[in-house]
């Protein structure tokens, strides 16, 4: 199962008590991935195989002991409660990182359920990005459908989902559904959108009208003039924030941190402005 596939399956399921130690090698090393990437949390559970029988349940009554049918009171480490739960803040944000939408406000549609992630492309090509989770309560999808005139309208909407598509039942609205492991791939300390699902999408950002120019860039900093083009190159708004603070600077040396402070933008390396497979030499 690939490393986002297995992230939408523990949401999916509600597994927020996710002990490392009792799933399988395979597995373990996705968990372990995902923790590493912040993807996946430790929290306290409140029930747990009691660690001496390993037969009973555990409920925790207090930090450090719990209640065994068997055992009776049970002494418990930190490391006896300790399970691993989805981050759904760090999916959010990992998702509006990928798209371009940091600094979108992030919405709340149905709490715990639905999230708007902000908008992509311009006045008539605008689609709207939502992200979904549990999903295939007939309940929640009523409820979505009710608050969809208010907060989606009639703008193309695609909806990224840990949900299995087929069992998310919209009728009515412009939204295409799309699992979370098909829209986004893991890289690095973070994700990058798929083109194949999104290319069309953010294609109508890409056309920029030729302003005056600040040395290789136009006066906004949305575009840059590269030797032997003709055209400038659209930049992203996390590229273009990184990139007028580097122009300022002057040649000046800046280090890492100080650089993602300054122009305030939320990721963990400048890098990850620049996806690999289209700015191979960033």
């Amino acid at each position: 199962m690939e490393l986002l596939e297995l992230l939408a399956s523990c949401i999916e399921q509600g597994r927020t008590a996710i002990a490392p130690t009792l799933v399988g090698p395979l597995e373990r090393e996705r968990l372990d991935r995902l923790q590493r990437l912040g993807a996946m949390t430790f929290m306290p559970a409140q029930v747990i195989f009691c660690p001496h029988c390993e037969i009973r349940t555990v409920r925790v009554i207090a930090v450090g002991s719990g209640f065994c049918i068997d055992c009776g009171l049970v002494n418990l480490t930190t490391k006896d409660t300790q399970r691993l739960a989805p981050d759904g803040d760090w999916l959010r944000r990992r998702m509006a990182q990928a798209l371009d939408l940091v600094g979108e406000p992030a919405w709340t549609l149905i709490p715990d359920r639905v999230w708007r992630l902000g908008d992509l492309g311009r006045a008539d090509r605008r689609h709207r990005v939502l992200f979904g989770q549990r999903l295939a309560d007939i309940m929640v999808l009523r409820a979505l459908l009710s608050a969809w005139p208010s907060y989606v309208g009639e703008i193309p909407t695609i909806l990224v989902t840990t949900t299995q598509p087929e069992r998310v039942f919209l009728p009515g609205v412009q939204v295409r559904s799309v699992p979370l492991a098909a829209a986004f791939r893991v890289r690095g300390d973070g994700l990058v959108a798929d083109e194949a699902v999104w290319t069309g999408v953010r294609a109508a950002q890409t056309a920029l009208p030729v302003q005056a120019r600040v040395g290789p860039f136009t006066q906004d900093f949305r575009a840059i003039f590269l030797p032997g083009e003709t055209a400038p190159v659209a930049l992203t708004p996390t590229q273009s924030a990184l990139l007028r603070v580097l122009w300022e600077l002057s040649g000046e040396r800046i280090e890492r941190q100080a650089l993602l402070r300054r122009a305030r933008v939320d990721l963990d390396k400048p890098i990850v402005a620049f996806p690999q497979s289209k700015y191979p030499q960033a």
